[in-house]
């Protein structure tokens, strides 16, 4: 669009400069023959009279020359010694005015060694009219001295009706190329960068994860960087998949030794502080792997091209391992509200791992009653929210704060270390997701996840 508006203001100067070369022209094809053929009839007629001045044997055959202010005027004037020029003849038209000429060029048309070719000027006329003007100064026989002729036409009147309708086409000429202008960059817009929009789309569809990579069909400008795209998505994809690998690796790694160390120790009851230490060392080696895992994509955006994942199947299954894992322990009744699907832009494994930790918490605490709620996204960020109540004790707000803080617990009787609200807090940021809790209707607390949907 900007090259257009320039373009546009570009044609409007290109219309002002034609215009005023057209005035030119017509100034030099027109008027400047016309008042060169009157000024040499006058220096043709004129003589002396019978007292010794200047007279004129015989006026111009235009009648115009004889009516008052008509804009054709003509003056002959003697030039003084000193330069000055002292007006022998006007025209009637001139009635009792005449033409003035600026001191500075008076004096360089008058000058002795000045070239004999006459002079075409533009001066102000006697009605402050531009007025077309040709000098001529030249020694008329039997007369002594040089005398100045200036005839004069005001290009107004000729050029008027030609220089409206010349305006007036320029004009038309002017808006029919602006509107050419704004529909071809209309089109190149429309049709011209179509390839760009579908290039567009098809990230998205890679972002989403309908398609692993770009496989459209681009012009050959577009496929450098189509390259460099999929080169960085596989690049992505094989990043997660290394850390995966090493992070298996190294859980097999680890657990085998702590899990032969861990019943050693329980062979020995005696030695407490051993068995107490290589418990805190196995609970640290998972929060490593397990936050390795989570860390091993840069960031949530990265971390989530080409996934998709459906939410509300895989809520189901946790609540049906929920249920069988408490029902032993206490009658404790699960139950999903969720008014449609949505799909959670990432990994199914990190969705089961963040639902699971509060559902798990909820059934722990809970008196009797846990309720999981699907809501879909309605705000224009694009998060769609997990909802876990429960009818257990809940929180205050100092207790609130604390379940946020890393390592913090609030129930220190419970079994475990105080690390998955932790862990959960830091997969939800790598998520640019939200985790909030607050007092529920229920009486318990309410846990509110949201995390980022497809689009």
């Amino acid at each position: 669009m900007t090259i257009a508006a320039v373009s546009v203001f570009g044609l409007v100067a290109v219309g002002i400069i034609a215009h005023e070369q057209f005035n030119r022209q017509m100034l030099r094809l027109l008027i400047d023959p016309e008042i060169q053929s009157v000024s040499t009839n006058l220096i043709g007629n004129a003589g002396p009279g019978l007292t010794g001045e200047l007279v004129l044997r015989d006026l111009p055959y235009d009648p115009r020359y004889l009516q008052p202010l008509s804009g054709r005027y003509y003056q002959i004037a003697r030039i003084n010694d000193d330069g000055t020029a002292l007006v022998q003849v006007i025209s009637p038209s001139l009635f009792d005015v005449g033409i003035e000429l600026d001191p500075r060029t008076l004096a360089s048309v008058t000058a002795p060694n000045a070239a004999p070719e006459p002079r075409f000027l533009t001066i102000n006329g006697p009605d402050d009219e531009p007025l077309r003007v040709i000098a001529q100064v030249v020694e008329i026989p039997e007369l002594e001295g040089r005398y100045l002729f200036l005839v004069g036409v005001e290009p107004r009147s000729i050029l008027a009706p030609a220089a409206n309708l010349v305006g007036l086409a320029f004009a038309v000429f002017v808006a029919f190329c602006a509107l050419m202008v704004a529909a071809v960059t209309l089109l190149q817009i429309r049709i011209g960068l179509e390839p760009l929009s579908e290039l567009r789309r098809d990230i998205a569809s890679v972002r989403r994860g309908d398609a692993e990579r770009l496989a459209g069909e681009y012009p050959a400008e577009l496929l450098p960087v189509t390259q460099e795209l999929n080169a960085l998505v596989d690049h992505n994809r094989e990043v997660v998949e290394r850390a995966r690998r090493h992070v298996g690796n190294l859980a097999h790694a680890l657990k085998t030794p702590i899990a032969v160390l861990k019943n050693a120790a329980h062979a020995g009851e005696q030695d407490a502080v051993m068995k107490a230490s290589i418990d805190e060392m196995e609970s640290f080696v998972e929060r490593q792997l397990r936050r390795a895992r989570v860390a091993a994509r840069a960031d949530a955006q990265d971390a989530t091209i080409a996934h998709r994942t459906p939410v509300l199947q895989n809520l189901e299954d946790l609540v049906f391992m929920m249920e069988q894992k408490y029902d032993a322990q206490k009658p404790i009744d699960i139950s999903i509200e969720a008014e449609a699907d949505v799909t959670f832009r990432g990994e199914r494994e990190d969705l089961l791992e963040m639902a699971a930790n509060l559902i798990d918490n909820a059934c722990k605490y809970g008196m009797s009653q846990v309720v999981v709620r699907l809501l879909p996204s309605f705000e224009s960020n694009g998060l769609f929210e997990i909802v876990v109540e429960d009818d257990g004790p809940g929180l205050s707000e100092a207790d609130i704060a604390r379940a946020m803080a890393r390592g913090a617990r609030l129930d220190e009787a419970a079994p475990g270390q105080g690390l998955g609200l932790s862990i959960l807090k830091e997969t939800v940021d790598l998520y640019a997701g939200e985790l909030l809790f607050e007092r529920g209707e229920l009486g318990g607390l309410k846990a509110r996840l949201r995390l980022p949907a497809t689009d």
